[in-house]
């Protein structure tokens, strides 16, 4: 059976024991521990029950008297990027002995606050089934804060796909629950909606604009995917009035048309495209 010791070295004991660390001097801001900090547990109410102890300098994984310490830590709110999952309040990323990677995700719910470990293979190994446990806040103001955190995080994904009114949209994510837009862009898109980023509509983009091309007053939405806009972007032209909807979307190194644009606009749509993703080259 592998042992923490067995497994991970007697290297990391010397932490263990109270010796300073040689490497890595990051740690945990005021702020973040008070948020984040403080015991965890698989039972609160056991002072025997494993734990995770974080601390300002290190996170400590224990049971009983074996120990299992990560240190050099970053606080890390947008390590799932614009895809966090429900409740989803910060990634506290370690080394163990400097080399070992591993991440604290703190999570909230209805009952409070919580951990779950996840990591490289070594300390997952170490960890065993404890690797699969959520250790619960010991802590009930914290617990009470998550509470109140999940509450406005559900109330904020309910507004974010509520309705928008024709005409009220400022931004590309809250034109496409414009449902006149929405129905007529779905259909000027095709094929193109299976793919996320331009189906929702929900990553990086500055403000709705309007632009007049070719006598027709537009409203020019840009838009690109999460993480890979360089790659992965798109400008459309709105016509509300008429109902239509033209663009042109940069994926895969090449550009495809949407909604069969008369001539006039296509030069317009590439002209556009330049300008809000190459700088105007």
């Amino acid at each position: 059976m592998c042992t923490w010791t067995r497994c991970l070295g007697v290297g990391v004991w010397g932490v263990w024991l109270g010796m300073a660390p040689a490497w890595g001097q990051s740690g945990l801001s005021g702020e973040a521990l008070k948020l984040y900090g403080g015991r965890y547990a698989l039972d609160c109410a056991n002072p025997q029950s494993p734990r995770v102890q974080v601390q300002a300098a290190a996170v400590v994984v224990e049971q009983g008297n074996q120990r299992l310490t990560a240190q050099s830590l970053q606080a890390a709110h947008s390590y799932f990027g614009q895809s966090a999952p429900p409740g989803f309040l910060v990634a506290l990323l370690g080394q163990v002995q400097s080399r070992h990677e591993v991440v604290f995700l703190v999570k909230g719910d209805a009952r409070g606050q919580y951990i779950e470990i996840n990591g490289d293979k070594t300390v997952m190994a170490n960890l065993g089934a404890l690797g699969k446990r959520p250790f619960r806040s010991c802590d009930a103001a914290i617990n009470q804060r998550a509470q109140g955190y999940l509450r406005q995080e559900q109330q904020a994904r309910v507004a974010a796909a509520a309705p928008v009114a024709s005409g009220t949209a400022n931004y590309p994510s809250e034109l496409i629950r414009d449902a006149q837009f929405k129905s007529v862009y779905r259909r000027a898109l095709g094929q193109l909606a299976s793919h996320p980023w331009l189906a929702r509509m929900d990553g990086p983009a500055p403000e709705l604009k309007p632009e007049v091309v070719a006598g027709t007053n537009y409203m020019l939405a840009a838009f690109c995917k999460p993480h890979d806009c360089g790659d992965n972007n798109a400008v459309l032209l709105y016509d509300a009035p008429q109902g239509r909807v033209y663009g042109l979307v940069h994926m895969g190194g090449r550009n495809t048309v949407v909604g069969s644009p008369p001539g006039p606009v296509m030069a317009e749509l590439n002209r556009l495209w330049r300008r809000e993703w190459r700088q105007g080259k």
